[in-house]
């Protein structure tokens, strides 16, 4: 499978994890910078001029590891290329309006929402959703940003330019998040992993476990959810569906067309993890059979220095994308899975002492979930 090279657009740390996977299965995989143009080879720091022509030669597929890109000259030409993959997927699902109209379209549960196109319309999307709002931009935001609450009457700080490019939704009283992670091959076998549990704090996701506690009721739900999108979409690769839990059903936040930071678990957790799934999905590899989990906890260091002790414990792996200290910025992440929970608790005992006081917190939060 040496012969069919997979491009990913994007220079971030869910293309360079790509592209490690992509070693145990003799795929090459290389990422584009799409600030800069440059191609970064492998799992190297370097950085090489290249040009269309080049590109289209060299892969025999292109994906990405975001899916809000750049409209500069040559993504879009990549982009418009027979190479690039899931391309309905990519059109669809960056945009939020795009994304829940599809989902009421095939009967898949979502909050209700409408468009929002003037601040003046406020009180009958009011009237219409609910006392409080969920605001959203269309395109962009992650990780809390272009996202505001707004209470019925209560002076909002949404910028007046947005207006015309965002979304509202009912706010959702759920009693959790939790996200599934699943892959579709070419001939349109599924493989998922099982539900994750997510902890947000101020919009970003600080840790999951998986599998997700008391979810095997839900498991089969998410699973024929995801199906239906991904066969909608003719999908080929890892997605990953985002849900609330409301009165025991699932209802869905946010579908992600790529690996994703609540699968980050199945590195150590899985027989089989998230970017070896999608790389073999790409490539025509087959898929494994039902892989054997093991519980996880995975957790994202934000923010933070990196700590060379953190490596030194036996049952610890720590993944660190070497990036711009940036507060706020996911700088890594760190994974602790045991068939035993007892046996989690006792690693993250071992951890908790290397750990500043925000992520000391995390861990105790989280530990209290096991």
């Amino acid at each position: 499978m040496h012969n069919h090279p997979v491009l990913v657009l994007g220079g971030g740390q869910l293309g360079l994890m790509m592209a490690e996977a992509a070693t145990h299965l003799g795929v090459v995989v290389d990422r584009l910078d799409t600030a800069t143009d440059q191609l970064i080879p492998g799992t190297s720091n370097l950085r090489v001029d290249t040009d269309l022509t080049v590109l289209l030669r060299r892969y025999s597929v292109i994906t990405a590891e975001m899916e809000h890109l750049p409209n500069n000259e040559l993504v879009t030409a990549l982009r418009d290329s027979n190479l690039w993959a899931n391309g309905s997927a990519f059109y669809i699902l960056p945009a939020r309006n795009r994304q829940k109209s599809l989902l009421d379209e095939i009967g898949v549960n979502n909050a209700p929402w409408q468009m929002l196109q003037v601040v003046d319309d406020l009180p009958a999307v009011h009237d219409a959703l609910g006392e409080t709002l969920i605001i959203k931009t269309t395109r962009g935001g992650y990780d809390g940003k272009g996202q505001w609450v707004i209470p019925r009457g209560i002076q909002h700080d949404i910028p007046p330019s947005a207006f015309g490019e965002l979304i509202a939704e009912q706010k959702v009283d759920f009693s959790r998040e939790v996200s599934l992670v699943g892959a579709r091959a070419s001939n349109g076998q599924t493989l998922f992993y099982p539900l994750a549990e997510n902890h947000h704090h101020q919009g970003i996701l600080r840790f999951s476990i998986a599998p997700a506690r008391a979810s095997s009721h839900l498991q089969a739900e998410a699973e024929q959810m995801l199906t239906k999108i991904m066969e909608r979409l003719n999908y080929v690769g890892v997605m990953a569906m985002e849900c609330f839990e409301v009165d025991g059903k699932l209802m869905v936040n946010e579908l992600a067309p790529r690996v994703h930071n609540s699968g980050h678990w199945s590195q150590t957790g899985s027989g089989v993890n998230q970017f070896d799934l999608h790389i073999r999905a790409l490539s025509g590899v087959v898929f494994p059979k039902v892989p054997s989990f093991r519980s996880t906890l995975m957790m994202n260091l934000i923010g933070c220095d990196y700590h060379p002790h953190w490596n030194q414990i036996d049952g610890v792996h720590c993944y660190w994308y070497a990036k711009e200290k940036r507060e706020n910025r996911k700088l890594g992440h760190i994974n602790i899975s045991q068939i035993d929970l007892g046996d989690i608790q006792g690693k993250a005992e071992c951890l908790r002492p290397l750990l500043d006081e925000e992520h000391r917190s995390m861990l105790d939060l989280a530990m209290l979930r096991f």
